[in-house]
This record gives C-alpha cells, sequence and structure tokens, in this order.
C-alpha cells in the first residue's frame, strides 16, 4: 500500500471516531452547511439555487483529487509529500463524511489563536497536509 493512502485512511477513521466520541464527552458546535436533511439529500438538487453550490464545489473537488491521485502516480513523491497529501485528503474525507452523514460538521478542538476558533481533527489535518505538501514543494525545488 501506499504511504499517502494509509495515511489518508488513517485520518478519516480517527476524525470519525473522535466526532462520536466529542460529542459524548466534551461541549461540541455543529456547524451546519446546508439547511438539507442528510443523508444524501443534497445529491437530490432540490430546492433553492444556493443548494447547488455545494454539488458543484464538491464534484471540482473530487475532479481535482482525482487529477492529483494520476498525477501522483506518475511522479512517485517523496514520504513527506505523501504524508501530506494522506492528510489533506484524509481529513477532507472526514469533513466531507461528516457533511454528508450528519447534515453537519461537529468542531470540539478549541484554539485561541489569533482569535478564538473550534475545529476538528480533520480540519486540523487538511491545514496539516496543506503545509506539509508546501514544504515538500519548495524542498524539492531547492534541490533542482
Amino acid at each position: 500500500m501506499r504511504l499517502w493512502f494509509i495515511v489518508g485512511s488513517g485520518t478519516w477513521l480517527l476524525a470519525l471516531v473522535l466526532r462520536v466520541l466529542a460529542r459524548a464527552h466534551v461541549e461540541t458546535v455543529e456547524n451546519a452547511r446546508q439547511t438539507v436533511s442528510p443523508p444524501l439529500a443534497w445529491l437530490r438538487g432540490l430546492g433553492p439555487p444556493s443548494i447547488q453550490v455545494p454539488v458543484t464545489s464538491t464534484v471540482i473537488v473530487l475532479v481535482i483529487i482525482c487529477a492529483i491521485v494520476l498525477a501522483w502516480w506518475r511522479l512517485r513523491p517523496t514520504p513527506l509529500a505523501a504524508t501530506g497529501l494522506g492528510l489533506f485528503i484524509g481529513g477532507a474525507a472526514g469533513n466531507t463524511t461528516e457533511q454528508i452523514t450528519y447534515g453537519s460538521v461537529t468542531d470540539y478542538i478549541p484554539i485561541s489563536w489569533p482569535d478564538e476558533y473550534l475545529v476538528n481533527v480533520a480540519d486540523v489535518a487538511i491545514v496539516a497536509g496543506g503545509v506539509l505538501l508546501a514544504i515538500a514543494l519548495l524542498s524539492s525545488f531547492a534541490r533542482r
């Protein structure tokens, strides 16, 4: 198996398990991104035009992820870049799964810099994955 797949799957699973544990044991905030009832209600495309935007955005993101994965197999990335991609895709999959399944994303980790925020593990994984991908990209330019 590839490193990015292992990291992505682990991140996705961790995000979903921690959502259940956090809802049972700590104060959480539900961030409903749309007003449609789950599960998979957004696929119907019914309702006001604002509901059409998440469907379009989701399709665009899935196409971009497929293009990245196809390029990935061709380029043979470094372990740092593979870990970054796995964190990024795993975090995105965790948030998407929550949104589709529950109709909202649960935030439970307080961050107070520079302002007060509540985030979840998937959000942290997306940011960490993006940072690792940027570091891997910059280090590949430095090696050339």
